[in-house]
């Protein structure tokens, strides 16, 4: 007979628990999010002060979930880190609407360094988190959305659905890593 080795879960409290299992959804929800902010400014809804609120309280939520594992200090820092990544998506958005391309450069440019200081933080706080792994996920979701804003930069909409497709697609994969990173953090740390 086959043993199959289980995971105790009994040293992880159950809100430690759901909490890693609801993380996963957050990256899906920040580029959904993203996807409403971009087909906001570029259907002229005029509901971008809306969907920005949602945009921070997403980053709030980040920062709630790592608040909970790994203190209030390191979830206001990561709040603050994707908050500035926002801040310069936004940026991005408006300098490849006005056509300025010397802007789009460095507002591109900056995006990268952004996520660069996300994936070194990342993988500061937990061990079970690698800063190329968090650099290689990071870096293909902003080429998505950088995809999709030229997307609609440029009226391909169709291009822009399929962008959108690939990067929920892709904020699974980064959802697993994120969870599985939290997971093994409360699990072998030997948090309580």
């Amino acid at each position: 007979m086959i043993s199959i080795k289980q995971l105790d879960f009994s040293s992880i409290p159950t809100s430690q628990v759901d909490l890693v299992f609801e993380s996963r959804t957050i990256w899906r929800d920040l580029a959904t999010w993203i996807q409403s902010y971009l087909v906001s400014v570029f259907a002229g809804f005029g509901n971008q002060d809306s969907i920005e609120v949602k945009l921070k309280g997403i980053a709030l939520e980040f920062g709630n979930i790592l608040s909970t594992v790994f203190g209030g200090e390191i979830g206001e820092q990561y709040v603050n880190l994707i908050t500035n990544w926002l801040n310069t998506f936004k940026l991005l958005v408006s300098s490849q609407i006005n056509s300025d391309i010397n802007a789009v450069n460095g507002y591109t440019k900056q995006l990268y360094d952004d996520i660069d200081q996300i994936a070194i933080f990342l993988s500061n706080i937990n061990p079970f988190w690698i800063e190329n792994e968090w650099q290689a996920l990071l870096y293909r979701f902003n080429d998505m959305i950088i995809e999709e804003l030229s997307a609609y930069i440029n009226k391909q909409y169709t291009i822009a659905i399929e962008s959108f497709d690939r990067l929920l697609n892709l904020t699974s994969i980064i959802g697993n890593y994120y969870s599985k990173g939290l997971l093994n953090y409360l699990t072998y740390s030997g948090r309580k």
